[in-house]
Protein backbone atom coordinates (compact mmCIF):
# COMPACT_ATOMS: atom_id res chain seq x y z
CA UNK A 1 0.00 0.00 0.00
CA UNK A 2 1.34 3.39 -0.85
CA UNK A 3 2.27 6.57 1.24
CA UNK A 4 -0.77 8.71 1.53
CA UNK A 5 1.03 12.58 0.65
CA UNK A 6 -1.59 15.15 0.99
CA UNK A 7 -4.26 15.19 3.24
CA UNK A 8 -7.94 15.51 1.38
CA UNK A 9 -8.43 19.19 0.92
CA UNK A 10 -4.53 18.75 -0.95
CA UNK A 11 -2.41 20.80 2.17
CA UNK A 12 0.47 19.46 3.88
CA UNK A 13 1.73 19.71 7.23
CA UNK A 14 4.06 22.33 8.31
CA UNK A 15 7.50 20.78 9.08
CA UNK A 16 10.84 21.92 11.31
CA UNK A 17 13.58 20.15 11.07
CA UNK A 18 16.38 21.14 13.85
CA UNK A 19 19.82 20.61 12.73
CA UNK A 20 21.11 20.28 8.87
CA UNK A 21 23.71 16.76 10.00
CA UNK A 22 23.12 13.35 8.45
CA UNK A 23 19.48 13.53 10.67
CA UNK A 24 18.20 16.72 9.76
CA UNK A 25 19.48 15.76 5.94
CA UNK A 26 17.63 12.62 5.10
CA UNK A 27 14.50 14.03 7.03
CA UNK A 28 14.68 16.73 4.53
CA UNK A 29 15.18 14.66 1.90
CA UNK A 30 12.67 11.96 2.64
CA UNK A 31 10.17 14.57 2.59
CA UNK A 32 10.56 15.46 -0.74
CA UNK A 33 11.19 12.07 -1.56
CA UNK A 34 8.68 10.36 -0.24
CA UNK A 35 5.92 12.48 0.44
CA UNK A 36 6.32 15.29 -2.08
CA UNK A 37 6.48 17.84 0.87
CA UNK A 38 7.99 21.17 0.37
CA UNK A 39 6.17 22.53 3.29
CA UNK A 40 9.38 22.53 5.18
CA UNK A 41 11.96 24.48 6.76
CA UNK A 42 15.44 23.52 8.31
CA UNK A 43 17.57 25.21 10.78
CA UNK A 44 21.38 25.17 10.91
CA UNK A 45 23.20 26.77 14.42
CA UNK A 46 26.51 26.49 11.74
CA UNK A 47 27.03 28.09 8.46
CA UNK A 48 26.89 24.86 6.36
CA UNK A 49 25.71 21.67 6.81
CA UNK A 50 27.26 18.71 8.00
CA UNK A 51 26.63 18.72 11.77
CA UNK A 52 29.75 16.92 13.71
CA UNK A 53 31.67 16.89 10.69
CA UNK A 54 31.41 20.33 9.80
CA UNK A 55 32.59 20.90 13.36
CA UNK A 56 35.15 18.35 13.94
CA UNK A 57 37.88 19.19 11.46
CA UNK A 58 40.93 17.97 13.73
CA UNK A 59 43.99 16.41 12.24
CA UNK A 60 43.00 12.93 11.60
CA UNK A 61 39.15 13.08 12.72
CA UNK A 62 38.09 10.26 10.40
CA UNK A 63 34.83 7.91 10.00
CA UNK A 64 35.38 4.24 12.19
CA UNK A 65 32.41 2.69 10.73
CA UNK A 66 33.59 1.24 7.09
CA UNK A 67 33.05 4.00 4.34
CA UNK A 68 30.53 1.70 2.37
CA UNK A 69 28.21 1.56 4.81
CA UNK A 70 28.36 5.67 6.39
CA UNK A 71 26.14 7.14 3.33
CA UNK A 72 22.36 6.90 2.58
CA UNK A 73 21.27 3.68 1.26
CA UNK A 74 19.78 6.40 -1.21
CA UNK A 75 22.57 7.68 -2.39
CA UNK A 76 25.73 5.32 -2.56
CA UNK A 77 29.18 7.33 -3.02
CA UNK A 78 30.88 5.29 -5.49
CA UNK A 79 34.48 7.45 -4.98
CA UNK A 80 34.91 6.93 -1.01
CA UNK A 81 39.32 6.95 -1.28
CA UNK A 82 40.09 4.74 1.72
CA UNK A 83 37.93 1.86 3.61
CA UNK A 84 37.48 4.62 5.98
CA UNK A 85 36.85 8.19 4.95
CA UNK A 86 38.60 10.91 6.21
CA UNK A 87 36.94 13.92 7.53
CA UNK A 88 36.85 16.31 4.40
CA UNK A 89 35.53 13.73 2.19
CA UNK A 90 32.24 12.96 4.41
CA UNK A 91 31.79 16.90 4.43
CA UNK A 92 32.19 16.81 0.88
CA UNK A 93 29.98 14.26 0.60
CA UNK A 94 26.91 15.79 2.54
CA UNK A 95 27.37 18.90 0.78
CA UNK A 96 26.98 17.57 -2.52
CA UNK A 97 23.17 15.13 -1.29
CA UNK A 98 22.22 18.21 -0.22
CA UNK A 99 22.73 20.42 -3.16
CA UNK A 100 21.42 17.00 -5.44
CA UNK A 101 18.16 17.85 -3.48
CA UNK A 102 17.66 21.40 -3.30
CA UNK A 103 17.75 21.17 0.68
CA UNK A 104 20.30 24.44 0.64
CA UNK A 105 17.52 26.59 -0.45
CA UNK A 106 15.14 25.39 2.88
CA UNK A 107 17.75 26.25 5.73
CA UNK A 108 18.28 28.73 7.30
CA UNK A 109 21.86 29.05 8.77
CA UNK A 110 23.63 30.87 11.52
CA UNK A 111 20.19 30.52 13.24
CA UNK A 112 20.04 29.26 16.74
CA UNK A 113 16.28 27.45 17.63
CA UNK A 114 15.97 28.71 21.65
CA UNK A 115 12.47 27.76 22.49
CA UNK A 116 10.31 25.25 21.10
CA UNK A 117 6.71 25.27 22.92
CA UNK A 118 3.55 22.81 21.87
CA UNK A 119 0.49 24.98 21.74
CA UNK A 120 -2.66 22.78 22.45
CA UNK A 121 -5.46 25.41 21.41
CA UNK A 122 -3.84 25.36 17.78
CA UNK A 123 -2.34 21.95 17.80
CA UNK A 124 0.82 23.50 16.52
CA UNK A 125 4.71 23.59 17.66
CA UNK A 126 5.96 27.01 17.97
CA UNK A 127 9.76 27.97 17.84
CA UNK A 128 11.23 30.66 18.51
CA UNK A 129 14.95 31.08 16.49
CA UNK A 130 17.87 34.25 16.57
CA UNK A 131 20.01 35.11 13.60
CA UNK A 132 23.33 35.07 15.00
CA UNK A 133 24.77 36.70 12.01
CA UNK A 134 22.15 39.96 12.65
CA UNK A 135 20.80 39.50 16.27
CA UNK A 136 17.04 39.28 15.06
CA UNK A 137 14.51 37.11 16.79
CA UNK A 138 11.42 35.83 15.07
CA UNK A 139 9.15 32.44 15.61
CA UNK A 140 7.48 30.02 13.37
CA UNK A 141 4.35 27.59 13.77
CA UNK A 142 4.85 24.14 12.48
CA UNK A 143 2.98 21.17 12.54
CA UNK A 144 5.57 18.40 13.42
CA UNK A 145 8.95 18.72 14.42
CA UNK A 146 11.97 16.70 13.68
CA UNK A 147 15.19 17.23 16.25
CA UNK A 148 18.50 15.96 14.57
CA UNK A 149 20.65 18.42 16.93
CA UNK A 150 22.89 14.73 17.44
CA UNK A 151 24.35 13.15 20.41
CA UNK A 152 27.66 14.45 20.04
CA UNK A 153 27.50 17.90 19.76
CA UNK A 154 28.32 19.75 23.06
CA UNK A 155 31.68 19.98 23.67
CA UNK A 156 32.50 18.62 27.63
CA UNK A 157 35.27 21.28 28.89
CA UNK A 158 36.15 20.52 32.29
CA UNK A 159 36.57 23.79 34.52
CA UNK A 160 39.98 22.80 35.62
CA UNK A 161 41.35 24.05 32.39
CA UNK A 162 39.78 27.54 32.33
CA UNK A 163 43.38 27.88 34.62
CA UNK A 164 45.30 27.10 31.61
CA UNK A 165 47.07 30.82 30.11
CA UNK A 166 48.01 29.50 27.04
CA UNK A 167 45.90 28.75 23.72
CA UNK A 168 43.77 25.96 24.63
CA UNK A 169 40.96 24.31 22.65
CA UNK A 170 38.39 21.54 22.40
CA UNK A 171 38.86 18.88 19.24
CA UNK A 172 35.47 19.94 17.81
CA UNK A 173 36.85 23.29 18.02
CA UNK A 174 40.30 23.03 16.57
CA UNK A 175 42.60 25.99 16.24
CA UNK A 176 43.82 25.88 12.47
CA UNK A 177 45.18 28.94 13.02
CA UNK A 178 48.03 28.03 15.54
CA UNK A 179 50.86 26.12 14.36
CA UNK A 180 51.73 23.47 16.17
CA UNK A 181 55.42 22.85 14.86
CA UNK A 182 58.19 22.39 17.71
CA UNK A 183 55.46 23.18 20.61
CA UNK A 184 55.51 21.74 23.60
CA UNK A 185 51.36 19.96 23.31
CA UNK A 186 49.10 18.40 25.81
CA UNK A 187 46.45 16.37 24.95
CA UNK A 188 44.14 15.97 27.79
CA UNK A 189 41.85 12.48 27.27
CA UNK A 190 42.21 8.72 25.13
CA UNK A 191 39.08 8.52 23.38
CA UNK A 192 37.98 8.16 19.84
CA UNK A 193 38.70 11.59 18.97
CA UNK A 194 42.69 11.92 21.20
CA UNK A 195 43.36 8.45 19.31
CA UNK A 196 43.09 10.15 15.89
CA UNK A 197 44.84 12.89 17.00
CA UNK A 198 47.40 11.71 18.22
CA UNK A 199 49.29 9.70 15.59
CA UNK A 200 48.32 12.72 13.23
CA UNK A 201 50.20 15.55 15.24
CA UNK A 202 53.02 13.43 16.91
CA UNK A 203 55.62 14.04 13.91
CA UNK A 204 55.13 17.70 13.86
CA UNK A 205 55.09 18.77 17.80
CA UNK A 206 58.36 18.82 20.01
CA UNK A 207 57.26 16.99 22.74
CA UNK A 208 53.54 15.95 23.29
CA UNK A 209 52.32 15.03 26.78
CA UNK A 210 49.36 12.75 26.68
CA UNK A 211 47.32 12.35 29.67
CA UNK A 212 44.71 9.29 30.04
CA UNK A 213 42.70 8.54 32.25
CA UNK A 214 41.11 5.43 31.17
CA UNK A 215 43.34 2.85 28.42
CA UNK A 216 40.72 1.87 25.43
CA UNK A 217 40.78 -1.14 23.61
CA UNK A 218 42.38 -0.78 20.35
CA UNK A 219 41.97 -2.74 17.61
CA UNK A 220 43.57 -2.94 13.75
CA UNK A 221 42.25 -0.71 11.33
CA UNK A 222 43.18 -2.17 7.60
CA UNK A 223 42.19 1.32 6.07
CA UNK A 224 43.14 0.29 2.64
CA UNK A 225 42.54 2.54 -0.49
CA UNK A 226 40.09 2.09 -2.93
CA UNK A 227 42.08 3.11 -6.29
CA UNK A 228 40.56 3.31 -9.88
CA UNK A 229 39.16 -0.32 -10.33
CA UNK A 230 37.71 -0.61 -7.26
CA UNK A 231 35.71 2.84 -8.18
CA UNK A 232 35.04 1.50 -11.58
CA UNK A 233 33.52 -1.65 -10.10
CA UNK A 234 31.34 0.47 -7.77
CA UNK A 235 30.00 2.24 -9.90
CA UNK A 236 29.77 0.08 -12.97
CA UNK A 237 29.50 -3.40 -12.41
CA UNK A 238 26.10 -4.84 -11.52
CA UNK A 239 24.93 -5.42 -7.93
CA UNK A 240 28.95 -5.63 -6.69
CA UNK A 241 28.26 -2.16 -4.83
CA UNK A 242 25.09 -3.17 -3.07
CA UNK A 243 26.91 -6.99 -2.07
CA UNK A 244 29.88 -5.01 -0.40
CA UNK A 245 27.22 -3.02 0.99
CA UNK A 246 25.58 -6.12 2.43
CA UNK A 247 28.91 -8.15 3.18
CA UNK A 248 29.57 -4.94 5.65
CA UNK A 249 26.32 -4.86 7.00
CA UNK A 250 26.16 -8.19 8.24
CA UNK A 251 29.69 -8.52 9.28
CA UNK A 252 29.39 -5.91 11.43
CA UNK A 253 25.91 -7.15 12.41
CA UNK A 254 27.63 -10.39 13.86
CA UNK A 255 29.82 -8.59 16.12
CA UNK A 256 26.61 -7.31 18.70
CA UNK A 257 27.41 -10.54 20.53
CA UNK A 258 30.85 -9.20 21.71
CA UNK A 259 28.89 -6.57 23.83
CA UNK A 260 26.55 -9.80 25.71
CA UNK A 261 27.72 -11.12 29.61
CA UNK A 262 25.46 -14.16 28.84
CA UNK A 263 27.81 -17.61 28.63
CA UNK A 264 26.11 -18.40 25.39
CA UNK A 265 28.14 -15.01 23.82
CA UNK A 266 31.07 -15.36 26.00
CA UNK A 267 33.42 -16.59 23.07
CA UNK A 268 32.61 -13.95 20.47
CA UNK A 269 33.91 -11.18 23.56
CA UNK A 270 37.02 -13.53 24.14
CA UNK A 271 38.50 -13.70 20.99
CA UNK A 272 38.11 -9.40 20.37
CA UNK A 273 39.93 -9.32 23.88
CA UNK A 274 42.36 -11.76 22.66
CA UNK A 275 43.21 -9.59 19.41
CA UNK A 276 43.54 -6.70 21.04
CA UNK A 277 45.70 -8.09 23.46
CA UNK A 278 48.10 -9.48 21.09
CA UNK A 279 47.92 -6.28 18.99
CA UNK A 280 48.99 -4.16 21.83
CA UNK A 281 51.91 -6.69 22.42
CA UNK A 282 52.64 -6.49 18.91
CA UNK A 283 52.70 -2.77 18.70
CA UNK A 284 54.10 -1.46 21.91
CA UNK A 285 57.30 -3.46 22.97
CA UNK A 286 57.93 -1.44 26.45
CA UNK A 287 56.40 -3.27 28.93
CA UNK A 288 56.18 -0.69 31.37
CA UNK A 289 53.97 1.92 28.76
CA UNK A 290 52.03 -1.63 27.61
CA UNK A 291 50.76 -1.66 31.32
CA UNK A 292 49.52 1.91 31.12
CA UNK A 293 47.56 1.27 27.68
CA UNK A 294 46.14 -2.29 28.87
CA UNK A 295 42.15 -1.73 30.20
CA UNK A 296 41.19 -3.01 33.79
CA UNK A 297 37.55 -3.53 32.32
CA UNK A 298 35.51 -5.92 30.50
CA UNK A 299 35.78 -5.52 26.36
CA UNK A 300 33.11 -3.53 25.31
CA UNK A 301 32.02 -1.55 27.98
CA UNK A 302 33.10 1.60 26.77
CA UNK A 303 33.51 2.18 23.72
CA UNK A 304 36.16 -0.10 21.04
CA UNK A 305 38.28 1.89 18.65
CA UNK A 306 39.73 0.68 15.43
CA UNK A 307 43.56 2.03 14.81
CA UNK A 308 46.44 0.91 13.63
CA UNK A 309 48.24 4.84 13.83
CA UNK A 310 47.73 5.11 17.94
CA UNK A 311 50.22 3.02 19.76
CA UNK A 312 53.06 3.42 17.60
CA UNK A 313 52.74 7.39 18.00
CA UNK A 314 52.67 6.38 21.42
CA UNK A 315 56.01 4.72 21.41
CA UNK A 316 57.57 7.74 20.15
CA UNK A 317 60.46 9.82 22.00
CA UNK A 318 58.90 12.62 22.14
CA UNK A 319 55.66 11.56 23.73
CA UNK A 320 55.01 11.30 27.15
CA UNK A 321 52.27 9.38 28.21
CA UNK A 322 50.50 9.91 32.17
CA UNK A 323 48.30 7.83 34.10
CA UNK A 324 48.22 10.26 37.20
CA UNK A 325 45.04 12.64 36.90
CA UNK A 326 45.72 16.35 37.26
CA UNK A 327 45.38 17.82 39.97
CA UNK A 328 45.90 21.77 39.29
CA UNK A 329 46.36 24.01 36.37
CA UNK A 330 48.49 27.12 37.06
CA UNK A 331 49.75 29.33 34.23
CA UNK A 332 50.84 26.98 31.31
CA UNK A 333 51.99 24.41 33.94
CA UNK A 334 50.09 20.93 34.96
CA UNK A 335 50.68 19.43 37.92
CA UNK A 336 49.70 16.15 38.06
CA UNK A 337 48.76 14.41 41.81
CA UNK A 338 52.21 12.35 42.12
CA UNK A 339 54.07 15.32 41.92
CA UNK A 340 55.15 15.73 38.52
CA UNK A 341 54.91 18.80 36.36
CA UNK A 342 54.70 19.84 32.88
CA UNK A 343 55.17 22.91 31.38
CA UNK A 344 53.24 23.03 27.96
CA UNK A 345 52.53 26.13 25.14
CA UNK A 346 48.97 24.60 24.36
CA UNK A 347 45.96 22.30 25.58
CA UNK A 348 44.13 20.31 23.16
CA UNK A 349 41.21 18.80 25.05
CA UNK A 350 39.85 15.85 23.52
CA UNK A 351 37.42 15.29 26.71
CA UNK A 352 33.97 14.34 24.90
CA UNK A 353 30.68 15.82 24.82
CA UNK A 354 27.80 16.02 26.85
CA UNK A 355 25.94 13.66 25.28
CA UNK A 356 23.32 13.06 28.52
CA UNK A 357 21.95 17.02 28.03
CA UNK A 358 20.15 16.11 25.14
CA UNK A 359 17.48 18.84 26.35
CA UNK A 360 18.63 22.31 27.89
CA UNK A 361 16.43 23.42 30.82
CA UNK A 362 12.93 25.31 29.38
CA UNK A 363 13.79 24.59 25.91
CA UNK A 364 11.21 21.83 25.14
CA UNK A 365 7.95 22.81 26.27
CA UNK A 366 5.46 19.88 25.43
CA UNK A 367 1.67 19.45 26.51
CA UNK A 368 0.35 21.25 29.83
CA UNK A 369 3.31 23.23 29.91
CA UNK A 370 5.69 20.22 30.72
CA UNK A 371 8.95 21.04 30.35
CA UNK A 372 10.88 17.83 28.88
CA UNK A 373 14.32 18.87 30.75
CA UNK A 374 12.58 18.17 34.45
CA UNK A 375 10.06 15.31 33.51
CA UNK A 376 13.25 13.31 32.13
CA UNK A 377 15.60 14.21 34.26
CA UNK A 378 18.14 11.97 34.25
CA UNK A 379 16.34 8.79 32.71
CA UNK A 380 14.89 9.68 29.42
CA UNK A 381 11.40 8.33 28.46
CA UNK A 382 10.99 7.28 24.78
CA UNK A 383 9.31 5.13 22.45
CA UNK A 384 12.32 3.37 20.83
CA UNK A 385 14.04 6.74 21.07
CA UNK A 386 11.60 9.00 18.31
CA UNK A 387 8.82 9.63 20.11
CA UNK A 388 8.06 10.73 23.67
CA UNK A 389 4.50 11.47 25.81
CA UNK A 390 3.31 14.79 26.17
CA UNK A 391 4.94 15.76 23.14
CA UNK A 392 3.16 15.54 19.61
CA UNK A 393 4.28 15.23 16.49
CA UNK A 394 8.08 15.63 17.43
CA UNK A 395 10.67 13.27 16.13
CA UNK A 396 13.96 12.71 17.89
CA UNK A 397 16.56 11.64 15.50
CA UNK A 398 19.90 9.43 17.46
CA UNK A 399 17.95 10.46 20.25
CA UNK A 400 18.30 8.40 23.88
CA UNK A 401 18.91 4.80 23.59
CA UNK A 402 19.71 4.16 19.75
CA UNK A 403 23.10 5.03 19.43
CA UNK A 404 25.54 2.31 18.45
CA UNK A 405 28.69 0.17 19.20
CA UNK A 406 29.07 -1.96 16.84
CA UNK A 407 27.32 -0.69 12.92
CA UNK A 408 26.44 2.88 11.49
CA UNK A 409 24.37 5.03 13.05
CA UNK A 410 23.15 5.85 9.68
CA UNK A 411 20.87 2.56 9.51
CA UNK A 412 19.02 4.26 12.77
CA UNK A 413 18.77 7.52 11.33
CA UNK A 414 17.29 6.01 7.93
CA UNK A 415 15.03 3.68 10.31
CA UNK A 416 13.93 6.50 12.06
CA UNK A 417 13.04 8.79 9.58
CA UNK A 418 10.76 6.07 7.32
CA UNK A 419 8.93 5.27 10.77
CA UNK A 420 8.28 9.30 11.00
CA UNK A 421 7.55 9.45 7.43
CA UNK A 422 4.99 6.47 7.65
CA UNK A 423 3.44 8.45 10.75
CA UNK A 424 3.07 11.58 8.57
CA UNK A 425 1.74 9.96 5.97
CA UNK A 426 -0.95 8.29 8.63
CA UNK A 427 -1.60 11.81 9.44
CA UNK A 428 -3.17 12.46 6.49
CA UNK A 429 -4.76 9.68 5.12
CA UNK A 430 -6.99 9.72 8.58
CA UNK A 431 -7.17 13.35 8.75
CA UNK A 432 -5.81 13.30 11.92
CA UNK A 433 -3.93 17.28 13.48
CA UNK A 434 -1.82 15.14 16.03
CA UNK A 435 -0.47 12.01 16.95
CA UNK A 436 1.22 11.27 20.37
CA UNK A 437 2.67 8.19 21.68
CA UNK A 438 0.67 6.48 24.85
CA UNK A 439 2.04 6.55 27.65
CA UNK A 440 2.05 2.92 28.35
CA UNK A 441 3.74 2.02 25.09
CA UNK A 442 6.45 3.99 26.72
CA UNK A 443 5.99 2.47 29.78
CA UNK A 444 6.17 -1.06 27.96
CA UNK A 445 9.46 -0.13 25.80
CA UNK A 446 11.52 1.02 28.79
CA UNK A 447 11.05 -2.08 30.84
CA UNK A 448 11.84 -4.16 28.30
CA UNK A 449 14.82 -2.24 27.14
CA UNK A 450 16.46 -1.60 31.11
CA UNK A 451 15.36 -5.54 31.22
CA UNK A 452 17.71 -5.92 27.98
CA UNK A 453 20.68 -3.99 28.67
CA UNK A 454 20.90 -6.01 31.95
CA UNK A 455 22.62 -8.77 29.91
CA UNK A 456 25.02 -6.05 27.99
CA UNK A 457 28.05 -5.58 29.39
CA UNK A 458 27.81 -1.89 29.32
CA UNK A 459 25.87 -2.29 32.37
CA UNK A 460 28.96 -3.26 34.32
CA UNK A 461 29.95 -0.89 36.86
CA UNK A 462 33.03 0.39 34.06
CA UNK A 463 31.50 4.48 33.88
CA UNK A 464 31.02 5.32 30.10
CA UNK A 465 29.23 7.94 28.67
CA UNK A 466 27.23 5.52 27.44
CA UNK A 467 25.52 5.74 31.15
CA UNK A 468 23.81 8.64 32.48
CA UNK A 469 24.93 9.76 36.23
CA UNK A 470 22.70 6.69 37.76
CA UNK A 471 24.88 4.19 36.11
CA UNK A 472 21.60 3.54 33.10
CA UNK A 473 22.71 2.98 30.17
CA UNK A 474 20.70 5.76 28.25
CA UNK A 475 22.86 6.58 24.96
CA UNK A 476 22.74 3.00 23.25
CA UNK A 477 20.22 0.67 21.81
CA UNK A 478 20.52 -2.61 23.29
CA UNK A 479 20.18 -5.47 20.27
CA UNK A 480 21.25 -5.19 16.15
CA UNK A 481 20.13 -2.60 13.83
CA UNK A 482 18.33 -5.51 11.77
CA UNK A 483 16.22 -5.96 15.58
CA UNK A 484 15.59 -2.42 15.43
CA UNK A 485 14.48 -2.28 11.85
CA UNK A 486 11.84 -5.26 12.52
CA UNK A 487 10.28 -3.57 15.37
CA UNK A 488 10.17 -0.48 13.17
CA UNK A 489 9.03 -1.40 9.98
CA UNK A 490 5.25 -0.18 10.04
CA UNK A 491 3.75 2.53 12.28
CA UNK A 492 1.62 1.22 14.59
CA UNK A 493 -1.67 3.32 15.90
CA UNK A 494 -2.24 1.05 18.68
CA UNK A 495 0.87 2.54 19.97
CA UNK A 496 -0.47 6.27 19.91
CA UNK A 497 -3.55 8.46 20.14
CA UNK A 498 -4.46 10.93 17.93
CA UNK A 499 -6.66 14.35 17.36
CA UNK A 500 -8.62 15.00 14.16
CA UNK A 501 -8.13 18.03 12.17
CA UNK A 502 -10.88 20.63 12.50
Amino acid sequence: MGLTKTYKDGSTPVVAIIGAGFSGLCAAIRLKTQLNISTYQVFELEPDVGGTWWSNTYPGAACDVASINYQFSFEPNYDWSHRYAPQPEIWAYLRRVAKKYDVYEKIRFRTEITHVEWHQDRQKWILDYLNLATGEKSMMEADIVFSGTGPLRIPQIPKQFEAFEGPKWHTAQWNHSYDLTNKRVAVIGSGASAIQVVPAIVDKVKTLEFYQRTPTYIVPRHNGAYNKLWKIAFRYVPFFHFIMFKLNYWSSEFTINIFSNRWVHKLPRMVTTVMAWFFRIWQVRNKVLRAKLTPKYEMGCRRIVVSSEYFPALVKKNVNVHTESISEVKGNTLILKDGSVQEVDCLVLATGFKVQDMIPPKFLIGKNGADLNEKWGVNPRTFYGITGADIPNLFFLLGPNTGLGHNSVLFMIETQVDYAIKAISYMMANNLSTIEVKASAVDEFTKDLDEQMQHKVWSSNCKSWYQNDEGRVTALWWGSCSQYWRRLRTFNMNHYEGTRRI
